[in-house]
This record gives structure tokens, C-alpha cells and sequence, in this order.
């Protein structure tokens, strides 16, 4: 890999010379591989598509352990006891100049499709017309398919022909299956004679109205236009489903309609994320045992017990222990067959808010410190209970499957359609931890009590509820019963208010705030917000973000938000959008000139959102009085 934090994507299939040997082709950032572009996801590299691979292909033995156990609970409770590790992203730091190393995400190209920007020829790399030139070790952007045969590139070298172009139209099913267009079934279709062999080609021009392409086939003289498989009914002239995962390399049954999608369209990878934040507490020589027991478990003796434990960066909490004591608690664990797994708790918010609600400082440490504001700001004791500043945090995310098509909903680790990470049950899954700095805002219970009580009836919220039974019923899913809905957009469009205000004065891009948003149950109410920004950096971050926590900034803050939020450059549209039968619109007066944050930022995909339930945009009292 070329630097520390990114993990290079060797590919197979094209080595040096075009062996069959892993080569660096790219780079990304270890957390893109849990949020945007993990498993079973397109990433885009230079000159070439390609989708990550399952974690069968992976080498979890160049992957570190994440020590997180309330979250490792979690994920097992939804992909099972099997699961024994969370994993971070693969990294050899002493391989770091080695430009042929094969640690890395593996990858494949994907779609199989390319086509030659000079003769317009349209074919598969796996064929003879198309071959990979890579050899260049240190420069992985310029790996390429070149067209070997062009006509109009002919007497040059492969290094210097132009870069093939990957085809740019892919086709998906509602249960997670991803597959190439069947671009010669699709222009062959209702003729009375096959083709004794298809030669293809794509040409297109520009257009506002819909795709321009043509496929030709030059062999039987047939073509037919891209723009008969779009729409609603485009399904019709596609063959079904046949079931195909290429991160898993596999074909499952299926016979499903299949949609046409562009390369690079966002509804074709959507994350199935668990997260959590470090939570201190004291821990005895068995937890601590328990908790590393994956490392410790294995150890023959004491004295490498030590060796490890001095080595690992991970195991250095250990390092206070007697190692006496530390070895006498591993064999009395591996008499017992290993340490009993903890059940998972059902929503790992609550401890998070538990705590965050009533900071101490008997519960800190290295990767956790939070201490009240002075005072809320002024003008703001109705809305708010009180100001948490965390100048210190840790968070940890798994991915544990993905969807396409359709996102999960908010904290939805097992949603309708999603595709697995691996072709056996999962033993371990891949993590990412970051480390920084959050404002919390606990607003006042009995005054969100008594707001959501009197607007429940109110035609927008209805208009909402009902927006959100036809949003579920449209995609064969159950409404969650009993979702708190007044009170969840009541303190999702605060959160949104803020990212977008504190973005202009924190340093920070409004893509690196994220949101945490605290609603609780029925029986356990919460109303609260954790603003946070993080890096992989194991310093953190600067603390920019916890200084605008301070109350006279704040209250700017919230004086410049609510003032915002009162107009917008799409008005009257905006403020007057309610989502009315039969649209499944998840919001109300919203929308990215006003309330909008990036996919990074928001927790719920950008549902679930009305400026007027904080400010007066309706005129009849739905907006929280402050």
C-alpha cells in the first residue's frame, strides 16, 4: 500500500506480464469499506470498474482485532455465536513499499462489460479481444484494459492504447442480486435465427429526455436502443433474475424482475451497519481476560503471553497486569471451554444515553471523556435539559450485510433483501474504529412529553404516518409498530439544523459531522442528540467541535439555525411539501437547500424530516415552543 490509513485492492487475473498473480490496482479508505464501499459494492478506480469481494477471499490473518464487546454481542445476535472477532481493514506496514504485496481487499472486475473508446467495440475482459496492462509497480492508477485488436489503434503498443471504458449499465433485483446487462440477449431479442456470432458495439449521444444508446450488432446487422429496457415496464424486455452474486461468485434461485441501473447509481449499495461508542468501566482480570481472549486464548505459555501483550498496541491495557495473575485466569478460562458469550442488550443506544444523560467522572479513560457544559444557553432552558461536552470518544462499526435498491431503515440490521458477506456463516466481520469529539444536546422531557402529546392529531404529523405506511407496504415491508414519529422529527430536524450551522464555523466539512440521535422506547423515553466528528487517527481529532459546546457559541448557533430554517431558497415549495396519497415521500418541508445532510452525516437516509415542528412555517401551533 502506498501510505499508512489506505488499504490498496489487489485484483486478480493480471500481474506482472498478465499472470494470474494479485496486483495493487487502487486504493481506498478503511472506512469506506463498512459505509460506502464495502462488500459486495462497485468501487470506481481509475481506469477500470471493479466490486470487492466476500470476506472468503480475505486474509484475516493481516487484519487486527477490534476490541469491542457490547458491539461483537450485537453482531452475533444477528449473524450468529460463529461470529468470534470484529476485524479491521487489512494492513501491512512494513509492506508498504512493496508495490506487488499482496495485502489488500481482493477484487474482481465487475461488470465484465467494457467497451474501446476508439472502434466503440463492446465485449468481455475475460475474452481475447481485451487484455490487462498493468506494469507499472508503483503506479497502480495506470492498470488498464486495453482493446488488443482495434482497428484504430493499430502498430501501437498496449501501454499506449487508450484505456477501455467499463459498460455502463448493470441490472439488480429487489432481493440484492447484481448482474451484467444482457446486452446480446437484449439486441437479439425476437429474432427467428441466432446469431452465429454476436460482435457488438455501443455508441451514444447526448440527450435530457433518456439514455441515447444504441447496442449494434455488426455480425447479423441488428440494433436496439438502451432506452426500451427504462422505466416502469422496462422489466419486459429483460430476461428474469438469475440469481448472480459476483462478490460471492455465485448463482443462486431467483427469477425476479430485473431493473436496469447506470454504473455508479447510489441505490445500488446500501450498508446494514451496527455501531457503538466506547463505554469505560472497571474491569477485573477476567473480563479483561474475556475480552481478548481470541489472542489469549491461543498463547502456550506465560512468557509468550508477555511477548504478545508487549508487542500488540491492541492488548495494552494488559500491560498493568501481574502476569501471574493474567495466566492463571487463561487456564482457568480454557478449563471451562473459553469465557461464556454476553447476550446481546437489544439496543446498544441505551447504555450510550444512559451515561451520556449523566456524565461522571468516575467513568472515564483514554478513549472517553465527557463533562457538562457550564450552562444551557440562554434563551434555550425550555427546549434544552443540559449541554454534554465529549472531548474524547471512540466509535466502532460493523458491517454485517448490505442491500440494493431500497436502504434499511434507521438501526435495521436485518432488512428485507439483504445479501450476505460471505458464502458460509460469517466468522468474523470487518470493522472500523475512529476516535474524536461530540457536542450532546439532552432536551427537556416533560416539554417534548407534552409537544408530542398535542400534535399527534395534527394532519401534518398524520400526513407523515400515512406517508410511512405506504412507504413500507410499497416495499413489502412491515411499518415498525409503535415508532415514535412526532418526537423522532422533532429531534432529527434539530440534529440536521445544527450539522448543517456548526459546519460553517467548526472546521469541518458537514460530510464529517454525524449525527446520534436518542429516542428510547415507550416504556423508557429519551430525547437527545450526539453531534460527532471522528478520525482514524488514533489522536482523534482537534476540538473545534466541542468548543462551539460552550454556551455563548451555542447559543449562536441555535439562534443562526432556527433563523435559517424559517426560509429557504425553494419556498413556498418547500415549506408547504406535505407527502399526500399516493406519494411515499419521508418528508415533509425538507430538502437539500434547506435540510438535507450527506449519507455520511444522517442516520435515517434523509426520512423523517419537517422544519415547521421547529419553526412557525404553518401558523397553527405545530411548531415546539422554546
Amino acid at each position: 500500500m502506498s501510505r499508512p490509513g489506505r488499504r490498496g485492492l489487489p485484483t486478480g487475473g493480471g500481474g506482472r506480464g498478465g499472470g494470474t498473480d494479485p496486483t495493487r490496482i487502487g486504493q481506498i479508505r478503511p472506512s469506506q469499506l463498512i459505509t460506502t464501499t464495502g462488500v459486495g459494492a462497485i468501487a470506481d478506480l481509475p481506469a477500470m470498474s471493479v466490486i470487492i469481494r466476500g470476506l472468503d477471499a480475505w486474509a484475516p490473518e493481516r487484519q487486527d482485532p477490534i476490541d469491542e464487546p457490547r458491539l461483537l454481542a450485537e453482531v452475533r445476535g444477528v449473524l450468529g455465536g460463529q461470529v468470534r472477532a470484529l476485524r479491521s481493514a487489512p494492513w501491512d506496514p512494513q509492506a508498504d513499499d512493496d508495490p506487488w504485496t499482496r495485502v489488500g481487499v481482493p477484487v474482481t472486475p465487475f461488470p465484465r462489460w467494457v467497451r474501446c473508446p476508439a472502434c466503440f467495440r463492446l465485449g468481455v475482459v475475460d475474452g481475447s479481444e481485451f487484455r490487462l496492462v498493468h506494469r507499472w509497480g508503483r503506479r497502480p492508477d495506470l492498470a488498464k484494459f486495453v482493446h488488443q485488436h482495434c482497428p484504430k489503434q493499430t502498430g501501437r503498443r498496449d501501454t499506449n492504447r487508450r484505456s477501455c471504458i467499463p459498460a455502463r449499465f448493470v441490472v439488480a433485483c429487489d432481493d440484492g442480486h447484481l448482474d451484467d446487462f444482457p446486452y446480446v440477449e437484449f439486441v437479439h431479442h425476437g429474432r427467428s435465427e441466432p446469431c452465429g456470432g454476436p460482435q457488438l458495439s455501443m455508441s451514444d449521444a447526448a440527450s435530457t429526455l433518456s439514455p441515447r444508446v444504441l447496442i449494434r450488432c455488426t455480425e447479423c446487422r441488428t440494433s436496439r436502443s438502451i432506452s426500451e429496457a427504462t422505466g416502469r415496464s422496462g422489466w419486459q424486455v429483460l430476461p428474469r433474475c438469475r440469481g448472480r452474486h459476483p462478490h460471492l461468485q455465485r448463482f443462486d434461485e431467483c427469477g425476479r424482475r430485473l431493473r436496469l441501473m447506470v454504473l455508479g447509481a447510489s441505490n445500488m449499495w446500501f450498508a446494514a451497519t451496527a455501531s457503538a461508542l466506547h463505554l469505560p468501566h472497571g474491569r477485573d482480570v477476567t473480563d479483561l481476560v474475556a475480552a481478548h481472549w481470541e489472542i489469549l486464548g491461543q498463547q502456550p505459555s506465560a512468557d509468550v503471553t508477555k511477548m504478545i501483550i508487549d508487542g500488540m498496541d491492541a492488548l495494552r491495557e494488559l500491560r498493568g497486569v501481574p502476569i501471574e495473575d493474567l495466566w492463571k485466569q487463561v487456564e482457568s478460562l480454557r478449563a471451562t471451554g473459553g469465557p461464556q458469550q454476553p447476550e446481546p442488550s437489544g439496543d446498544l443506544l441505551d447504555a450510550e444515553w444512559e451515561l451520556l444523560s449523566r456524565p461522571t467522572t468516575d467513568r472515564q479513560d483514554a478513549d472517553f471523556h465527557a463533562e457538562p457544559a457550564p450552562a444551557t444557553p440562554d434563551g434555550y432552558d425550555r427546549l434544552l435539559d443540559q449541554v454534554v461536552l465529549v472531548s474524547r470518544l471512540r466509535e466502532v462499526q460493523a458491517l454485517v450485510g448490505f442491500t440494493r435498491l431500497s436502504a434499511p431503515e434507521r438501526r435495521d440490521l436485518c432488512p428485507r433483501g439483504r445479501v450476505p458477506l460471505a458464502n458460509a456463516a460469517e466468522t468474523w466481520v470487518p470493522a472500523a474504529e475512529q476516535r474524536g469529539e461530540g457536542i450532546f444536546l439532552e432536551l427537556r422531557e416533560p416539554a417534548v412529553a407534552a409537544w408530542v402529546e398535542r400534535v399527534r392529531d395534527h394532519p401534518r404529523i398524520q400526513a407523515l404516518d400515512a406517508a410511512f405506511a405506504r412507504w413500507s407496504r410499497n416495499r413489502d415491508r412491515d411499518p415498525t409498530p409503535g415508532f415514535p414519529l412526532p418526537r423522532y422529527l422533532l429531534i432529527h430536524t434539530l440534529s440536521h439544523l445544527l450539522i448543517r450551522q456548526v459546519a460553517l464555523e467548526c472546521g469541518y466539512s458537514s460530510a464529517s459531522i454525524r449525527e446520534r440521535l436518542y429516542i428510547g422506547r415507550a416504556s423508557a423515553p429519551a430525547a437527545g442528540v450526539l453531534l460527532s466528528t471522528a478520525a482514524s487517527d488514533s489522536e482523534g481529532t482537534l476540538g473545534g467541535l466541542v468548543a462551539l459546546g460552550q454556551p455563548r457559541h451555542l447559543k449562536r448557533l441555535l439562534d443562526g439555525a432556527f433563523r435559517e430554517a424559517e426560509r429557504c431558497s425553494s419556498d413556498p415549495l418547500c415549506a408547504e411539501h406535505v407527502p399526500l396519497d399516493p406519494s411515499d415521500a419521508l418528508h415533509a418541508a425538507a430538502c437539500h437547500a434547506c435540510l438535507f445532510a450527506s449519507e455520511t452525516s444522517c442516520e435515517a437516509n434523509n426520512r423523517l424530516l419537517d422544519r415547521a415542528v421547529q419553526v412557525d412555517l404553518t401558523g397553527d401551533g405545530l411548531a415546539f415552543p422554546r
